[in-house]
């Protein structure tokens, strides 16, 4: 056990702690329970990343596309989060340990490789319909936000993945299937 690699991944906070998720958004009652025990069974320690939107709207807000949070006030508070994010994790790679990141694919925030987007919404949120907004291919302000940190203290964005898990058409069996070839990756490029 001991020549095991030392894994650890820093996990969206909304995923380790649905609550925390605008209202109607939460697909279960606290921790995402089947990528939580993915990760532990593949060996990883959990770090969860904070809520840059609850930090800086609070608890009780509106959904919202990437375009209402991709403002210099937002960027700046997510860059602040970032900077003890990417401490500890130099602290982790230092110690020799694999760092990866899931993120929340589809959130303005912390999506990976899908963010959400909807340039007309604005004003009153009546118009503006749960689940409606669009996907598109791209990080969410948050972490671009975290790589940009990585990046210029000269350190490379370590692997990322996202879990799709407020898509509409989420599909909890293919969500787990890309997160352990995900996973396998990692296994692969340590050996």
């Amino acid at each position: 056990m001991e020549d095991e690699p030392r894994r650890v991944a820093y996990v969206a906070h909304c995923l380790m702690n649905q609550n925390a998720k605008v209202s109607e958004f939460a697909k279960c009652a606290g921790v995402f329970s089947p990528l939580v025990e993915r990760l532990v069974k593949n060996g990883y320690e959990l770090q969860q990343l904070p809520c840059p939107e609850m930090s800086h709207m609070g608890a009780v807000r509106w959904w919202a596309s990437r375009e209402q949070y991709d403002t210099p006030g937002y960027r700046r508070h997510c860059r602040n989060l970032a900077r003890g994010v990417v401490d500890l994790a130099t602290m982790h790679q230092d110690a020799g340990y694999d760092v990866v990141i899931v993120g929340l694919d589809g959130s303005p925030s912390s999506g990976v490789r899908l963010t959400s987007t909807k340039a007309s919404w604005g004003g009153r949120p009546e118009g503006a319909v749960h689940g409606g907004s669009d996907r598109r291919p791209g990080m969410g302000v948050w972490m671009e936000e975290l790589k940009f940190e990585f990046e210029e203290r000269g350190l490379e964005f370590p692997r990322a993945t996202g879990v799709a898990m407020d898509a509409q058409d989420f599909d909890l069996q293919k969500a787990m299937v890309e997160l352990d070839e995900f996973l396998t990756e990692d296994k692969e490029n340590a050996a």
